[in-house]
């Protein structure tokens, strides 16, 4: 058994950073995948807080593994976020990695954590920031420079929204603006309540980064462990040989999906072909949640053209890595709410040549163009190739929209769970005290005395920058109305 089409030179060149041990393990997957001269396919680097699971990884190279040395944080990211902050020298290595390890030279450099865990959760957030404000700002600044030296500063101030549009769109065009995505994975229910309240926490910062156009952040994927989970659940013993838990087998559909994707965008032989630049434009143009979904058949299932617009149809309406976005809803006065779906690709891979017309292609665009709200391109195409002898289908696209599950679920969740505990009666044993004889006795001295309270007025700052409009025009933290 084999595919073929996993030989082809990657249509996007990525580097791959894990932070946490799940982002780690992820990343660890991606290793994997090498040249036929044993080269690696992508560039992959890891973060942890601690030696001892870093230690467990098997194809990330060890130059490429960096340890903050706080021993492990545990699942509570909020207090993770204040151990990091508290440590220099752990902010100062986690910056140098950023800045120094993490060296663009790809196309796309890709963030992956655990978000129901410490390290991953607590540093990735920070790494998105040192990463834009290194990479990204820097470029922003250079193009908003120009524009201020191009135009009449009396223009600029009227109307500085359309002139850092123009800025920016100079800024993104450039090879040294590096576009970035994010793979975080949600928890699973068992993790309990405190956990699903941080993760909900932490995700919403996440896509707040994500539509902060000046940071960079191409996409978000939030594939989701409870999904694995329940898939994993129903696998039969055969599917499952080789994968020891639903974490494994996450880590592997994330990455060979991908993997997959990436590859076989680079193919040719057919008459329609999804190629290199039209697969960089559903990655990297726009921003949003990137939903990708993957459906196969045995190639003897798939007899006629029909067949493989109903394996379309039936991705369309699933993801593999998360449950279904609702992407159209209707209400009840029978007005239709849609969120924006940006550009969208569609590719069959069919692993042998049958007599099966390539209108196919054509009808399939035409059953996705009618079903959902696009506002770019659809891209299209298919291979003949090796392919396990399955024939697969693959829908990938950018929306506005959240999974399920993220966009309200959490939170149903935790409020179940809180229910619960409510018709719980909690008991708590004590220890008597005994108290202290001296506990009420005077001191003699105030806690002022020692320690500068200070007065009960504050003081203004007086200094004003000289032009706060063109100050603000050349901050690109301020050209879309962000501080941060």
């Amino acid at each position: 058994m084999a595919k073929n089409f996993l030989k082809n030179e990657v249509a996007v060149k990525m580097t791959m950073v894990g932070f946490g041990q799940a982002g780690t393990r992820m990343v660890d997957k991606f290793a994997e995948y090498t040249h036929t001269d044993g080269t690696a396919v992508y560039n992959c680097l890891a973060l942890n807080s601690n030696d001892g699971d870093l230690a467990e990884l098997k194809n990330v190279p060890k130059s490429n593994q960096v340890s903050l040395k706080l021993g492990g944080l545990g699942k509570n990211p909020e207090r993770a976020v204040k151990v990091l902050d508290s440590n220099e020298e752990a902010k100062e290595k986690l910056k140098e990695f950023i800045t120094e390890r993490v060296r663009p030279s790809d196309e796309l450099v890709l963030f992956f954590a655990g978000l129901g865990g410490g390290t991953g959760t607590s540093t990735i957030i920070k790494a998105i920031e040192e990463f834009s404000a290194f990479h990204n700002k820097p470029v922003i600044r250079q193009e908003l420079q120009k524009v201020a030296q191009q135009y009449p500063m009396s223009e600029i101030k009227a109307n500085q929204a359309k002139f850092a549009r123009i800025a920016f769109e100079n800024a993104i065009e450039r090879k040294d603006f590096i576009k970035m995505g994010i793979v975080v994975t949600l928890p699973v229910r068992a993790d309990g309540p405190d956990v699903l309240r941080q993760v909900n926490k932490f995700s919403q910062e996440i896509w707040k980064l994500a539509n902060d156009k000046s940071k960079g952040v191409a996409f978000v994927v939030f594939a989701d462990n409870q999904h694995f989970y329940d898939e994993f659940k129903k696998l039969n013993e055969n599917e499952k040989k080789g994968i020891a838990n639903s974490r494994d087998y996450a880590n592997q559909r994330i990455s060979e999906i991908i993997h997959e994707l990436n590859t076989a965008a680079n193919g040719s032989g057919t008459s329609v072909i999804l190629d290199s630049q039209d697969f960089k434009r559903i990655l990297l143009e726009k921003t949003g949640c990137l939903v990708i979904n993957k459906v196969s058949r045995n190639m003897n299932q798939i007899e006629n053209s029909h067949a493989i617009i109903e394996m379309f149809q039936e991705s369309l309406r699933g993801s593999s890595f998360h449950p279904p976005i609702d992407l159209m809803k209707k209400n009840d006065d029978g007005s239709v709410e849609a969120s924006k779906v940006h550009h969208f690709g569609m590719l069959a891979i069919l692993d042998e040549q049958k007599n099966i017309n390539d209108s196919f292609m054509d009808d399939a665009k035409v059953e996705v163009s009618n079903n959902l709200p696009i506002n770019g391109t659809v891209f299209n195409g298919y291979l003949v190739s090796k392919n396990d002898f399955l024939g697969s289908v693959y829908t990938f696209y950018k929306t506005d929209a959240l999974p399920s599950r993220l966009s309200k679920g959490l939170v149903e969740e935790f409020n179940e769970f809180k229910e619960r505990q409510s018709q719980i009666q909690f008991t708590k044993s004590q220890i008597s005290t005994i108290e202290s004889i001296d506990e009420d006795e005077d001191l003699g001295f105030a806690f002022g005395d020692f320690i500068d309270m200070g007065s009960d007025e504050e003081n203004n700052n007086a200094g004003e920058n000289e032009d706060e409009d063109l100050a603000d025009f050349l901050d690109p933290d301020k050209m879309f109305g962000t501080t941060k």
